[in-house]
Protein backbone atom coordinates (compact mmCIF):
# COMPACT_ATOMS: atom_id res chain seq x y z
CA UNK A 1 0.00 0.00 0.00
CA UNK A 2 1.35 3.41 -0.97
CA UNK A 3 1.18 6.05 1.76
CA UNK A 4 1.61 9.71 0.87
CA UNK A 5 4.77 11.12 2.46
CA UNK A 6 4.68 14.78 3.47
CA UNK A 7 8.34 14.91 4.56
CA UNK A 8 11.52 13.58 3.02
CA UNK A 9 13.31 10.88 5.00
CA UNK A 10 14.80 11.90 8.33
CA UNK A 11 15.80 10.22 11.56
CA UNK A 12 15.32 11.98 14.91
CA UNK A 13 18.34 12.00 17.22
CA UNK A 14 19.39 13.51 20.55
CA UNK A 15 22.57 14.38 22.39
CA UNK A 16 22.78 14.02 26.19
CA UNK A 17 25.98 15.61 27.62
CA UNK A 18 26.05 13.31 30.68
CA UNK A 19 25.72 10.16 28.54
CA UNK A 20 28.64 8.38 26.84
CA UNK A 21 26.73 6.75 23.97
CA UNK A 22 25.66 9.71 21.86
CA UNK A 23 23.90 10.33 19.63
CA UNK A 24 20.87 8.32 20.68
CA UNK A 25 17.80 7.62 18.57
CA UNK A 26 14.59 9.41 19.57
CA UNK A 27 11.46 7.25 19.38
CA UNK A 28 9.12 10.25 19.53
CA UNK A 29 9.49 14.01 19.98
CA UNK A 30 6.67 16.44 20.81
CA UNK A 31 6.70 20.06 21.85
CA UNK A 32 3.96 22.46 22.84
CA UNK A 33 3.61 26.24 22.58
CA UNK A 34 0.69 28.24 23.94
CA UNK A 35 -0.62 31.76 24.51
CA UNK A 36 -1.00 30.89 28.19
CA UNK A 37 2.32 29.20 29.03
CA UNK A 38 5.71 30.94 29.42
CA UNK A 39 7.90 28.29 27.83
CA UNK A 40 8.01 25.58 25.26
CA UNK A 41 7.13 22.25 26.91
CA UNK A 42 8.63 19.16 25.29
CA UNK A 43 8.56 15.39 25.73
CA UNK A 44 11.38 13.30 24.27
CA UNK A 45 11.03 9.52 24.27
CA UNK A 46 14.41 7.74 24.11
CA UNK A 47 15.41 4.10 23.71
CA UNK A 48 18.24 3.28 26.12
CA UNK A 49 20.04 -0.06 25.87
CA UNK A 50 19.88 -2.01 29.13
CA UNK A 51 23.69 -2.21 29.14
CA UNK A 52 23.92 1.60 29.08
CA UNK A 53 21.21 2.50 31.55
CA UNK A 54 23.57 3.04 34.51
CA UNK A 55 25.44 5.50 32.32
CA UNK A 56 22.18 7.34 31.56
CA UNK A 57 21.52 7.66 35.30
CA UNK A 58 24.45 10.07 35.52
CA UNK A 59 21.73 12.64 34.90
CA UNK A 60 21.09 12.51 38.66
CA UNK A 61 24.53 13.99 39.37
CA UNK A 62 23.56 17.23 37.59
CA UNK A 63 21.41 20.12 38.81
CA UNK A 64 18.33 20.52 36.63
CA UNK A 65 19.64 23.69 34.96
CA UNK A 66 22.59 21.68 33.60
CA UNK A 67 20.53 18.78 32.24
CA UNK A 68 20.63 20.14 28.70
CA UNK A 69 19.46 17.91 25.86
CA UNK A 70 19.62 18.70 22.15
CA UNK A 71 17.32 17.18 19.51
CA UNK A 72 17.70 17.37 15.73
CA UNK A 73 16.44 15.86 12.47
CA UNK A 74 19.12 14.14 10.39
CA UNK A 75 19.91 15.05 7.63
CA UNK A 76 17.21 17.76 7.54
CA UNK A 77 13.50 18.49 7.94
CA UNK A 78 12.27 18.91 4.38
CA UNK A 79 8.58 19.23 3.48
CA UNK A 80 7.91 17.57 0.13
CA UNK A 81 4.45 19.09 -0.21
CA UNK A 82 5.60 22.67 0.47
CA UNK A 83 8.96 22.12 -1.26
CA UNK A 84 10.61 23.81 1.71
CA UNK A 85 13.32 23.10 4.28
CA UNK A 86 12.49 23.94 7.89
CA UNK A 87 14.70 24.44 10.93
CA UNK A 88 16.17 21.00 11.60
CA UNK A 89 17.73 21.66 15.00
CA UNK A 90 19.30 21.47 17.34
CA UNK A 91 16.34 22.19 19.63
CA UNK A 92 17.69 22.86 23.12
CA UNK A 93 15.80 21.84 26.26
CA UNK A 94 16.29 21.48 30.00
CA UNK A 95 15.21 18.11 31.51
CA UNK A 96 13.01 18.80 34.55
CA UNK A 97 11.97 15.18 35.16
CA UNK A 98 11.95 11.79 33.50
CA UNK A 99 10.05 8.48 33.56
CA UNK A 100 11.37 4.98 32.81
CA UNK A 101 9.52 1.92 31.51
CA UNK A 102 10.55 -1.42 30.03
CA UNK A 103 9.58 -2.13 26.42
CA UNK A 104 9.62 -4.87 23.81
CA UNK A 105 12.10 -4.18 21.00
CA UNK A 106 10.64 -4.20 17.47
CA UNK A 107 12.34 -4.85 14.13
CA UNK A 108 12.16 -1.12 13.41
CA UNK A 109 13.97 -0.34 16.68
CA UNK A 110 16.76 -2.77 15.79
CA UNK A 111 17.02 -1.27 12.30
CA UNK A 112 17.73 2.23 13.58
CA UNK A 113 19.76 1.51 16.73
CA UNK A 114 22.06 -1.04 18.35
CA UNK A 115 19.43 -1.88 20.96
CA UNK A 116 18.41 -5.49 21.70
CA UNK A 117 16.74 -4.98 25.05
CA UNK A 118 16.24 -1.80 26.93
CA UNK A 119 14.17 0.89 28.55
CA UNK A 120 12.05 3.72 27.26
CA UNK A 121 12.95 6.97 28.96
CA UNK A 122 10.52 9.89 28.67
CA UNK A 123 12.26 13.23 29.24
CA UNK A 124 9.96 16.09 30.29
CA UNK A 125 11.55 19.38 29.34
CA UNK A 126 11.25 23.16 29.30
CA UNK A 127 13.31 25.96 27.78
CA UNK A 128 16.65 26.30 29.66
CA UNK A 129 16.44 30.09 30.02
CA UNK A 130 12.88 29.92 31.33
CA UNK A 131 13.96 27.38 33.95
CA UNK A 132 16.67 29.77 35.19
CA UNK A 133 14.21 32.70 35.14
CA UNK A 134 11.89 31.05 37.65
CA UNK A 135 14.48 29.98 40.25
CA UNK A 136 15.34 33.10 42.29
CA UNK A 137 13.09 35.72 43.85
CA UNK A 138 14.44 39.26 43.49
CA UNK A 139 14.01 42.81 44.74
CA UNK A 140 14.71 45.45 42.10
CA UNK A 141 13.60 48.94 41.10
CA UNK A 142 13.64 49.51 37.35
CA UNK A 143 12.89 53.24 37.47
CA UNK A 144 10.42 54.86 35.11
CA UNK A 145 10.53 52.73 31.98
CA UNK A 146 8.42 50.62 29.63
CA UNK A 147 7.45 46.98 30.10
CA UNK A 148 9.26 45.95 26.90
CA UNK A 149 12.53 47.45 28.17
CA UNK A 150 12.21 45.46 31.40
CA UNK A 151 11.52 42.24 29.48
CA UNK A 152 14.59 42.90 27.36
CA UNK A 153 16.73 43.43 30.46
CA UNK A 154 15.42 40.29 32.21
CA UNK A 155 16.05 38.09 29.15
CA UNK A 156 19.59 39.42 28.72
CA UNK A 157 20.64 38.95 32.34
CA UNK A 158 19.44 35.32 32.25
CA UNK A 159 21.51 34.56 29.16
CA UNK A 160 18.65 34.45 26.64
CA UNK A 161 18.41 35.92 23.16
CA UNK A 162 15.68 38.16 21.81
CA UNK A 163 13.74 36.68 18.90
CA UNK A 164 10.94 39.24 18.96
CA UNK A 165 10.14 41.95 21.50
CA UNK A 166 7.51 44.46 20.40
CA UNK A 167 8.00 47.86 22.14
CA UNK A 168 5.30 48.95 24.62
CA UNK A 169 4.09 52.52 24.88
CA UNK A 170 3.72 53.54 28.55
CA UNK A 171 6.45 54.21 31.13
CA UNK A 172 5.92 53.53 34.83
CA UNK A 173 8.00 53.11 38.01
CA UNK A 174 8.06 49.31 38.11
CA UNK A 175 9.23 47.40 41.19
CA UNK A 176 10.11 43.71 41.36
CA UNK A 177 9.33 42.78 44.97
CA UNK A 178 9.93 39.15 45.98
CA UNK A 179 9.14 37.89 42.49
CA UNK A 180 11.12 35.61 40.18
CA UNK A 181 12.06 37.09 36.82
CA UNK A 182 9.31 35.11 35.12
CA UNK A 183 6.71 36.19 37.71
CA UNK A 184 7.75 39.80 37.11
CA UNK A 185 7.09 39.49 33.38
CA UNK A 186 3.81 37.68 34.02
CA UNK A 187 2.62 40.41 36.41
CA UNK A 188 3.17 43.08 33.74
CA UNK A 189 1.47 41.31 30.82
CA UNK A 190 -2.06 42.67 31.54
CA UNK A 191 -0.66 46.23 31.42
CA UNK A 192 1.19 45.87 28.11
CA UNK A 193 0.12 47.84 25.04
CA UNK A 194 2.15 48.35 21.87
CA UNK A 195 3.08 51.73 20.39
CA UNK A 196 0.44 51.15 17.70
CA UNK A 197 -2.23 50.34 20.33
CA UNK A 198 -2.27 46.54 20.02
CA UNK A 199 -3.16 44.50 23.12
CA UNK A 200 -3.06 40.87 24.30
CA UNK A 201 0.68 40.48 24.69
CA UNK A 202 2.05 36.95 24.73
CA UNK A 203 5.38 35.91 26.27
CA UNK A 204 7.20 32.60 25.84
CA UNK A 205 10.72 31.17 25.62
CA UNK A 206 11.65 28.71 22.87
CA UNK A 207 15.14 27.45 22.03
CA UNK A 208 16.61 30.03 24.44
CA UNK A 209 14.93 32.86 22.51
CA UNK A 210 12.30 35.28 23.86
CA UNK A 211 9.03 36.18 22.17
CA UNK A 212 7.06 39.14 23.55
CA UNK A 213 4.40 40.62 21.26
CA UNK A 214 0.62 41.13 20.97
CA UNK A 215 -1.42 38.38 19.36
CA UNK A 216 -3.49 41.19 17.80
CA UNK A 217 -0.34 42.05 15.84
CA UNK A 218 -0.14 38.45 14.64
CA UNK A 219 1.56 37.43 11.44
CA UNK A 220 -0.95 35.84 9.09
CA UNK A 221 0.38 32.50 7.95
CA UNK A 222 0.45 31.95 4.17
CA UNK A 223 -0.84 28.42 4.82
CA UNK A 224 -4.59 27.87 4.73
CA UNK A 225 -6.22 25.07 6.69
CA UNK A 226 -8.90 23.44 4.55
CA UNK A 227 -11.57 21.48 6.38
CA UNK A 228 -14.12 19.60 4.33
CA UNK A 229 -16.75 18.97 6.98
CA UNK A 230 -17.50 15.52 5.56
CA UNK A 231 -14.16 14.20 4.29
CA UNK A 232 -12.08 15.61 7.15
CA UNK A 233 -14.57 15.08 9.95
CA UNK A 234 -12.00 13.12 11.99
CA UNK A 235 -9.63 16.10 11.94
CA UNK A 236 -12.14 18.39 13.63
CA UNK A 237 -12.33 17.43 17.29
CA UNK A 238 -14.67 20.13 18.52
CA UNK A 239 -16.05 23.61 17.84
CA UNK A 240 -17.31 25.57 20.85
CA UNK A 241 -17.28 28.97 22.57
CA UNK A 242 -17.38 30.66 25.96
CA UNK A 243 -20.27 32.99 25.25
CA UNK A 244 -21.21 33.09 28.96
CA UNK A 245 -17.87 34.76 29.75
CA UNK A 246 -18.34 37.26 26.93
CA UNK A 247 -21.82 38.23 28.12
CA UNK A 248 -20.42 38.72 31.65
CA UNK A 249 -17.17 40.59 30.88
CA UNK A 250 -17.63 41.75 27.29
CA UNK A 251 -19.61 44.98 27.64
CA UNK A 252 -17.65 48.05 26.56
CA UNK A 253 -20.00 50.32 28.52
CA UNK A 254 -20.49 48.18 31.64
CA UNK A 255 -17.06 46.67 32.34
CA UNK A 256 -15.46 49.02 34.87
CA UNK A 257 -12.06 49.35 36.47
CA UNK A 258 -12.99 50.63 39.91
CA UNK A 259 -10.65 52.47 42.30
CA UNK A 260 -10.47 50.72 45.65
CA UNK A 261 -12.09 53.57 47.59
CA UNK A 262 -9.04 54.86 49.47
CA UNK A 263 -9.28 58.27 47.78
CA UNK A 264 -12.19 58.15 45.32
CA UNK A 265 -14.59 55.89 43.44
CA UNK A 266 -13.49 56.83 39.92
CA UNK A 267 -14.23 54.20 37.26
CA UNK A 268 -12.66 53.60 33.84
CA UNK A 269 -14.14 51.70 30.89
CA UNK A 270 -12.29 49.80 28.13
CA UNK A 271 -11.16 51.24 24.83
CA UNK A 272 -12.60 49.73 21.67
CA UNK A 273 -10.80 46.73 20.24
CA UNK A 274 -8.45 48.11 17.59
CA UNK A 275 -7.66 44.97 15.60
CA UNK A 276 -9.32 41.56 15.40
CA UNK A 277 -8.90 38.21 13.65
CA UNK A 278 -11.27 38.33 10.72
CA UNK A 279 -10.85 38.64 6.95
CA UNK A 280 -11.65 42.09 5.61
CA UNK A 281 -13.28 40.66 2.48
CA UNK A 282 -15.85 38.93 4.69
CA UNK A 283 -16.22 41.54 7.45
CA UNK A 284 -19.68 42.63 6.33
CA UNK A 285 -20.89 39.07 6.86
CA UNK A 286 -19.23 38.59 10.24
CA UNK A 287 -20.99 39.18 13.53
CA UNK A 288 -19.73 39.36 17.07
CA UNK A 289 -20.89 38.29 20.52
CA UNK A 290 -22.10 41.06 22.80
CA UNK A 291 -21.57 41.69 26.51
CA UNK A 292 -24.54 42.64 28.69
CA UNK A 293 -23.58 42.51 32.37
CA UNK A 294 -22.12 45.18 34.65
CA UNK A 295 -18.82 44.08 36.20
CA UNK A 296 -16.47 45.99 38.52
CA UNK A 297 -12.77 45.07 38.40
CA UNK A 298 -10.24 46.31 40.98
CA UNK A 299 -6.48 46.20 40.47
CA UNK A 300 -3.29 46.72 42.43
CA UNK A 301 -1.96 49.76 40.52
CA UNK A 302 -3.41 53.24 41.03
CA UNK A 303 -2.36 54.60 37.65
CA UNK A 304 -5.30 55.47 35.42
CA UNK A 305 -3.63 54.76 32.08
CA UNK A 306 -2.51 51.32 33.24
CA UNK A 307 -5.99 50.63 34.64
CA UNK A 308 -7.42 51.52 31.22
CA UNK A 309 -4.99 49.14 29.50
CA UNK A 310 -5.78 46.40 32.04
CA UNK A 311 -9.55 46.50 31.57
CA UNK A 312 -9.20 46.78 27.77
CA UNK A 313 -6.91 43.73 27.76
CA UNK A 314 -9.37 41.79 29.91
CA UNK A 315 -12.32 42.54 27.68
CA UNK A 316 -10.53 41.70 24.44
CA UNK A 317 -9.03 38.52 25.90
CA UNK A 318 -12.49 37.27 26.83
CA UNK A 319 -13.72 38.01 23.31
CA UNK A 320 -11.09 35.70 21.83
CA UNK A 321 -13.09 32.83 23.36
CA UNK A 322 -15.97 33.66 20.98
CA UNK A 323 -15.10 30.65 18.87
CA UNK A 324 -12.76 27.75 19.69
CA UNK A 325 -11.76 25.08 17.18
CA UNK A 326 -9.72 22.00 18.06
CA UNK A 327 -8.15 20.36 15.01
CA UNK A 328 -5.38 18.10 13.72
CA UNK A 329 -3.44 19.01 10.58
CA UNK A 330 -0.34 18.36 8.53
CA UNK A 331 2.62 19.91 10.29
CA UNK A 332 3.84 23.45 9.49
CA UNK A 333 6.89 23.76 11.77
CA UNK A 334 7.22 27.56 11.65
CA UNK A 335 3.85 28.35 13.28
CA UNK A 336 3.78 29.76 16.83
CA UNK A 337 1.09 31.41 19.03
CA UNK A 338 2.13 34.69 17.37
CA UNK A 339 0.65 33.57 14.06
CA UNK A 340 -2.88 33.61 12.71
CA UNK A 341 -4.13 30.91 10.38
CA UNK A 342 -7.13 30.96 8.05
CA UNK A 343 -9.65 28.14 7.95
CA UNK A 344 -11.62 27.41 4.81
CA UNK A 345 -14.43 25.07 5.84
CA UNK A 346 -16.77 23.54 3.33
CA UNK A 347 -19.62 21.11 3.11
CA UNK A 348 -20.68 19.94 -0.34
CA UNK A 349 -18.55 22.78 -1.78
CA UNK A 350 -20.31 25.50 0.23
CA UNK A 351 -18.63 27.71 2.83
CA UNK A 352 -19.65 27.02 6.43
CA UNK A 353 -19.44 29.03 9.64
CA UNK A 354 -15.92 27.89 10.61
CA UNK A 355 -14.56 30.05 7.80
CA UNK A 356 -12.31 32.84 8.98
CA UNK A 357 -8.99 33.91 10.50
CA UNK A 358 -7.99 32.47 13.88
CA UNK A 359 -5.36 33.08 16.54
CA UNK A 360 -3.32 30.02 17.51
CA UNK A 361 -4.18 29.54 21.19
CA UNK A 362 -1.96 26.47 21.40
CA UNK A 363 -0.04 24.22 19.05
CA UNK A 364 1.56 20.82 19.67
CA UNK A 365 4.04 19.35 17.20
CA UNK A 366 4.56 15.57 17.09
CA UNK A 367 7.39 13.76 15.29
CA UNK A 368 8.30 10.09 15.21
CA UNK A 369 11.63 8.28 14.91
CA UNK A 370 11.48 8.85 11.14
CA UNK A 371 9.25 10.68 8.70
CA UNK A 372 6.95 7.63 8.60
CA UNK A 373 7.52 5.58 11.77
CA UNK A 374 5.65 5.15 14.05
CA UNK A 375 3.52 7.95 12.55
CA UNK A 376 3.82 10.86 10.15
CA UNK A 377 4.54 14.32 11.62
CA UNK A 378 1.36 16.14 12.62
CA UNK A 379 0.22 19.10 14.68
CA UNK A 380 -2.66 19.57 17.09
CA UNK A 381 -4.00 23.14 17.24
CA UNK A 382 -6.54 24.94 19.37
CA UNK A 383 -7.64 28.03 17.49
CA UNK A 384 -9.67 30.98 18.75
CA UNK A 385 -11.46 34.02 17.38
CA UNK A 386 -13.57 36.94 18.60
CA UNK A 387 -16.21 36.42 15.95
CA UNK A 388 -19.27 34.23 15.60
CA UNK A 389 -21.53 34.10 12.56
CA UNK A 390 -24.51 33.81 14.89
CA UNK A 391 -23.52 36.76 17.10
CA UNK A 392 -25.29 40.09 17.63
CA UNK A 393 -22.88 42.97 17.00
CA UNK A 394 -20.65 44.13 14.13
CA UNK A 395 -16.86 43.95 14.63
CA UNK A 396 -15.34 46.97 16.37
CA UNK A 397 -11.79 46.97 15.01
CA UNK A 398 -9.99 46.58 11.72
CA UNK A 399 -8.97 43.11 10.54
CA UNK A 400 -5.54 41.54 10.86
CA UNK A 401 -4.09 41.73 7.36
Amino acid sequence: MNIVQYFDYFITKANLPWYNHNPTVVKSFTYHLSQYTPSVYAEILLMINDDYFEDFKNIETLPIKDRIVEVWFEDELYNLKQNKKYFSGPFKFCVVSYEVTKFDVTEMDIKYSDINSGKLVLLKCVDPIFYIMQLDEKYESYGKTTISEIVNKIISRNGGKVKRIEPTDFSYNWLQAQLTDYEMIRSMLPYARSISGDLLYNFFMFNEEAYFAPITQSLKSPYMLKLDMIKNSKELVYDTNFKSLIEKYGSKDHLFHFNRGYNNFKILTPNSMSRQSYSSSKSSERKQHKGFASQYITGSIDEEELQKIYVSNLRHRVYTFGKLVDTLAEIIPELTPLNCIEILSQKDGKTKDLDGLYYIASITYSYGMTNMHPYQPHMHMILCSELDSEGMENPEGRPIE
